[in-house]
C-alpha cells in the first residue's frame, strides 16, 4: 500500500487519517523531516498506514514560536482562506487584526473577516466596528450573528468547493459557534467572560472538517499571542496605504517620525492617515526585523557547528 491521504487531526504522536485511519510516523521520516504532519496535510503512507513523506504544501499558516524562540509554529497546511473571526465588543482590537492579516498575506492566502456576535450591538456601534475593520484592511468582510442568522448565509456563499478554510481569532470570539451553523458539527462552546470578552478554549486541538457545500475547515485553538515571522514585505503589504503615502516623502530612508517632508506625517496631520496605524507599522516592522535576525543567528550557529565536524571528519 502507498496511498495519499488527508490529515484531519494531529497531536503530538497522533495522527488521524481522512477515511477514518489512525496513522503513525515512519523511523526514518521522524529522524530525517524538516516538519512533521499537521492538519490539512497530504501524506504518503505505506503499509499498516504508517506516514512514509508529506506531499509538497500548497501553503503552510505560521505564527513565531510561543515559546519566544527563533522558529515557527505551523498552523495549518493547504489552506486557501484564513477566516478571523473578531467579536464585536469587548476584546475588539484593530492592532491584533493586523497581526492575523501578515499572517495571512505571508502564507499567500486569501484573509476574511467574520465579525460576530453583532445581535449584542446596537447598529450604530456594530457600523462602527464594521468601518474600522475596513479601514484596516481591503477584504472581505462579514458582520455574523450565530442567534439572529444574521450574514451567515452570505459568509458560507463566499466560499467555493474545494476551499480550505483556517479558523483563528481569540478564545471567546464564537469560532465553534460559527462552525457549527456553518457544517452542522456539534463543536462543543464555552461562556466568555463579559469583563474581555474572552473564554476557555473550547478548541483544543486542530481539526479538519468538511462541510455539506464542498469546502472544509480547519479549527484551531483560541491565539492568545500572534507572532509574527520574518516577512517586512507582508507587514508592508498589509500596510499598503501609508507605503503609498511613504513614496511621496522627501527622502527615501524616511522613518516617519521627524523628518521634513514627510509626507507620512503630513497625512496624519490632515486625518488621512491614523497615527495609531502607523505605530503599529513601526511595531511590526521590529517585529520581523528581530524575528529575521533571530532566524539568522540560528542559520550561522548551525553552519557553524557543521563546518566544526566536517574539519573532524578530515582529521580522522
Amino acid at each position: 500500500m502507498n496511498n495519499k491521504f488527508r490529515v484531519i487531526f494531529a497531536s503530538r504522536e497522533i495522527y488521524e487519517l481522512k477515511g477514518g485511519h489512525r496513522a503513525v510516523l515512519s523511523g526514518k521520516f521522524r529522524s530525517t523531516a524538516e516538519s512533521l504532519p499537521v492538519v490539512g496535510d497530504m501524506v504518503c503512507c505505506g503499509d499498516g498506514y504508517v506516514i512514509e513523506s508529506i506531499e509538497p504544501r500548497k501553503s503552510e499558516l505560521k505564527r513565531s514560536s510561543p515559546s519566544g524562540g527563533a522558529g515557527m509554529q505551523i498552523l495549518a497546511a493547504n489552506a486557501t482562506h484564513l477566516l478571523i473571526v473578531m467579536a464585536m465588543g469587548a476584546g475588539f482590537s484593530i492592532r491584533r487584526l493586523e497581526r492575523f492579516l501578515v499572517l495571512a498575506v505571508s502564507a499567500g492566502v486569501q484573509p476574511v473577516v467574520a465579525l460576530t456576535k453583532c445581535d449584542l450591538l446596537n447598529p450604530v456601534d456594530a457600523a462602527v466596528a464594521e468601518s474600522e475593520v475596513r479601514d484596516a484592511a481591503d477584504v472581505p468582510v462579514f458582520c455574523t450573528s450565530t442567534v439572529t442568522g444574521e450574514g451567515l448565509e452570505e459568509l458560507a456563499g463566499y466560499f467555493s468547493a474545494g476551499d480550505i478554510i483556517c479558523l483563528t481569532g481569540l478564545s471567546g470570539a464564537g469560532k465553534s459557534s460559527l462552525l457549527n451553523e456553518l457544517c452542522g458539527s456539534a463543536l462543543e462552546t464555552s461562556h466568555v467572560r463579559e469583563s474581555d470578552g474572552r473564554g476557555r478554549h473550547t478548541t483544543t486541538a486542530r481539526h479538519f472538517i468538511e462541510s455539506e457545500r464542498g469546502f472544509a475547515f480547519i479549527d484551531t485553538p483560541g491565539l492568545r499571542e500572534v507572532g509574527i515571522g520574518a516577512d517586512a514585505d507582508a507587514v508592508e503589504e498589509v500596510f499598503d496605504d501609508i507605503v503609498q503615502y511613504a513614496k511621496m516623502c522627501r527622502f527615501s530612508d524616511c522613518t516617519h517620525t521627524d523628518e521634513p517632508g514627510c509626507a507620512v506625517l503630513a497625512a496624519i496631520a490632515d486625518g488621512l492617515l491614523s497615527v495609531d496605524r502607523l505605530k503599529s507599522l513601526h511595531k511590526l516592522k521590529k517585529e520581523a526585523a528581530a524575528k529575521n535576525e533571530a532566524e539568522r543567528k540560528v542559520r550561522d550557529r548551525n553552519l557553524s557547528k557543521l563546518v566544526k565536524q566536517v574539519t573532524k571528519l578530515k582529521k580522522r
